[in-house]
């Protein structure tokens, strides 16, 4: 077999690679296994790799899924390459040798069953369809197999979007729905027994709004994501905007607001108020919660450069995980729980594709800072 890449730059697996005909050679051997045709009757996708990682077989579920018209169109590729994974494209080797590769479950297991082991991860994929960037989870089965006297690998890849959606609704969304309607519950029974005490009307408005709030939020992100949902853009100020936000979500976590620093010097911002509410809440509520180990202040800074581009950064002690900083605005990346991890995946949705502008997160030193850039 003719072999190409040596020497390319790697951070994860071997950067070489077979020539295209070598592949096309073992793929046209295999289409003559009378086993591999049923394989076409799996809805779950099936590839067979090369020692290289290269696919040289796949069935129609996985050539569907890569949105290519012939197989013939992904054959030699890796598949990173084969479904346009951003990270693929990162490095001269292709994918798997990237910094990010590092923590794809993908390449792992690719990698673990090369050195003759199974193996089954999740991978959390973020690819380009249409110039936009797409979100994929991806349950990966590999197992290491021979033909014809040379090794190979089986990868069976399973979409499991909708699991990881139903797991994060069932563990996160309603849990916090059962225990606000539980609060709105609690002050209906109060203020039943003590209908003249007017200071539980307030809180009984707050979480009412509260739950409306979180319910609104969930629909939105669904409208986002299937690209459904209409910006209306209208001028805001942002000092009382901000300290709006804050104040209500240190008063549903029962911390202080005097623990924010404000550094607001950006003048009148043009935006859809909702949907950059939705983006600073979830950036917010991501350092509050860093706050609870970290220590510390939240610093809130606002800044209009020269262009005319506003930025706007909230900043918190402590580091991100190195293993998540490359998959940090990934669906369902999170340090705390595999059923969360939607925050910075919608600050992101948000922002690029109904804003109109980009978001960027450095970690380092002993503190992180989100930033939305707005034109």
């Amino acid at each position: 077999m003719g072999i190409i890449g040596k020497g390319l730059d790697t951070h994860f697996a071997a950067p070489e690679r077979g020539d295209y005909k070598s592949v096309k050679k073992i793929s046209e051997e295999l289409k003559n296994e009378f086993l591999l045709p049923w394989f076409d009757a799996v809805p779950a996708c099936v590839m067979v790799l090369n020692m290289h990682r290269q696919i040289v077989y796949c069935n129609e579920a996985f050539k569907k899924l890569s949105l290519k018209q012939h197989i013939e169109d992904v054959i030699g590729k890796r598949p990173g390459e084969a479904l346009d994974c951003v990270n693929a494209a990162l490095m001269e080797a292709g994918c798997g040798c990237s910094l990010d590769c590092r923590s794809c479950g993908a390449a792992r297991a690719i990698v673990k069953s090369l050195q003759g082991e199974e193996d089954c991860q999740n991978c959390r994929m973020t690819r380009v369809v249409d110039h936009n960037e797409v979100p994929l989870d991806l349950q990966v089965f590999t197992r290491p197999t021979t033909f014809r006297g040379e090794n190979f690998i089986f990868l069976f890849a399973l979409d499991i979007s909708h699991e990881l959606r139903l797991r994060y609704l069932n563990r996160t969304f309603y849990h916090g729905l059962i225990n606000t309607v539980g609060s709105i519950t609690s002050l209906a029974e109060l203020i039943e027994a003590e209908p003249e005490d007017v200071t539980l009307f307030p809180m009984l408005l707050n979480t009412s709004r509260r739950i409306l709030r979180d319910v609104m939020y969930h629909r939105d992100l669904y409208a986002a994501e299937q690209g459904a949902m209409v910006s209306e853009k209208q001028n805001i100020t942002p000092m009382p905007f901000i300290s709006d936000l804050v104040n209500e979500e240190c008063r549903i976590r029962n911390v202080q607001p005097n623990m924010v620093d404000y550094d607001i010097m950006c003048g009148t911002l043009y935006s859809d108020p909702k949907i950059l509410r939705h983006v600073l809440r979830n950036i917010f509520v991501n350092a509050l919660e860093a706050r609870e180990t970290a220590g510390g202040r939240i610093c809130i800074q606002c800044r209009r450069s020269g262009d005319g581009t506003t930025s706007l950064s909230i900043t918190n002690d402590g580091d991100v995980p190195v293993e998540i900083q490359g998959q940090i605005f990934g669906r369902y990346v999170s340090t705390k729980s595999p059923d969360r991890g939607l925050g910075t995946y919608v600050a992101k949705l948000f922002t690029e594709k109904y804003l109109g502008g980009s978001i960027a997160c450095s970690t380092g030193n002993g503190e992180t800072t989100f930033t939305l850039f707005l034109s």
